[in-house]
């Protein structure tokens, strides 16, 4: 009964932490690791009173710096994959027999002086 009230009247009123934990489906200990990773909501905190509050404003706020730290963790991983896989490529690459390295300068020399010859019409 308690937690389907606070469903109702969440979007217009400030929440305490119990209230915000209830919400969001987590633990005090997991609120309190994001409060001490700079990752928790903004909390309204009475001067001289142990009375703290989260908004609503400040918990959509949360949620928004929430899903832009998880969009930016996804493009890290994302950058990640993909620089080992062009890491694999190019190893791969540079095992084939095709590969440039794998050209001997000497024949190209030779090629290139025969094509010369040809020109010239020397035999």
């Amino acid at each position: 009964m308690q937690s389907v009230e606070l469903l109702r009247d969440e979007q217009q009123r400030s929440l305490t932490r119990q209230e915000f934990c209830l919400l969001e489906h987590m633990s005090p200990s997991t609120y309190h690791k994001l409060q001490r990773a700079g990752l928790g909501p903004d909390e309204i905190k009475f001067p001289g009173m142990a009375f703290v509050r989260i908004t609503a404003e400040a918990r959509r706020e949360w949620h928004a710096r929430i899903e832009e730290e998880r969009k930016t963790q996804a493009a890290k991983l994302e950058d990640q994959r993909r620089r080992e896989r062009a890491r694999k490529a190019g190893q791969k690459a540079a095992q084939s027999p095709r590969h440039v390295s794998k050209r001997g300068k000497v024949k190209r020399r030779v090629n290139v002086t025969a094509a010369r010859d040809e020109k010239r019409g020397v035999s």
